[in-house]
């Protein structure tokens, strides 16, 4: 699971609580901070001159036939928050939010967790604590993931199961899911796991294109797989200054892009969540900002150390 992909997840976890104090009214994701429209994600393509890249076909279909490696590392993220719906209850909003990836040399091991803090104009604050475990083979055919979301230190959400997929990436594959409930879920040909979307995301965007689309399983939709949208904004050459400027982590070529996630059962043209970052070529994010709708938060990389050693 990348960054964004565990951002879109907690913030649907954050979301969720706030809903459930019914202190805040559901709102069209639109912060104009970062929202892309439907329009502008549709019209895109022929303004910017240049092609759109789907998660079908070719190499590109294999995490092993990557050309990128990604860099293990663990990486903390400050979160504030930056804007808010007119009306909003939310006064602030703080937190911490800890992203590790690990090489266990057959496949990747990651480790997300975040903290949030919501302070309302009027009654109690909210925190959420949010944290998702997974593993994914090199070769994107087997994953395994473990979700558990707790609201003011009560249990809110455990979600458990793993995934195969077929080798063939026509074949599809099977989820199969133990908690909430025993359930199997059938996922389509061509359906992405984690790492390797974020691998095909990185391959777009080095590639020249503007718009990546593809399905994505990481597990924490019962209901299927995410349909998700990257537009590759800028591209930033290796040595530009970032967050933490003397990490060698960071001394590589990146780029700015938005990330749009759509719900399986989604009818809607609008995203359920959207977040913007600057990936670099080795998988670390920085520059991060993450819409919820009603708020948006921005991620400062305060803490970044790369992972020694590993399982190989």
């Amino acid at each position: 699971m990348s960054v964004a992909q565990s951002r879109r997840r907690s913030a649907a976890s954050v979301a969720r609580a706030i809903h459930t104090d019914q202190r805040i009214k559901a709102a069209v994701l639109g912060a104009a901070l970062l929202v892309v429209s439907a329009v502008a994600l549709a019209a895109a393509p022929a303004a910017w001159g240049q092609t759109v890249a789907t998660g079908d076909g070719g190499a590109a279909d294999g995490a092993a036939g990557s050309s990128f490696t990604l860099a293990p590392h663990e990486a903390v993220y400050d979160l504030r928050l930056i804007s808010r719906a007119p009306g909003s209850p939310v006064a602030t909003a703080n937190g911490t939010m800890t992203y590790r990836i690990e090489d266990t040399c057959d496949g990747w091991a990651m480790e997300s967790r975040t903290v949030l803090n919501l302070f309302y104009n009027r009654g109690d604050p909210v925190q959420t604590d949010w944290s998702f475990i997974s593993w994914e083979s090199k070769d994107a055919t087997q994953y395994r993931f473990r979700i558990r979301s707790e609201r003011n230190g009560t249990l809110d959400e455990l979600i458990d199961g793993k995934a195969r997929m077929a080798a063939d990436s026509d074949s599809g594959g099977v989820a199969a899911f133990s908690k909430p409930a025993d359930r199997t879920l059938d996922l389509a040909p061509r359906v992405l796991l984690p790492v390797q979307h974020t691998l095909r995301v990185l391959e777009a965007a080095s590639a020249g294109d503007r718009i990546y689309t593809a399905s994505m399983f990481d597990g924490s939709e019962v209901n299927g797989p995410m349909q998700s949208t990257a537009v590759i904004a800028e591209a930033v050459p290796a040595g530009a200054i970032g967050e933490l400027p003397d990490n060698p982590l960071l001394d590589s070529p990146s780029w700015r892009m938005v990330l749009s996630f759509f719900a399986a059962d989604s009818r809607s043209s609008l995203p359920d969540y959207e977040v913007r970052l600057r990936y670099h070529d080795n998988g670390v994010a920085e520059e991060v900002i993450q819409d919820f709708g009603t708020m948006a938060l921005r991620g400062v990389l305060s803490e970044l150390k790369p992972i020694e050693g590993g399982g190989c």
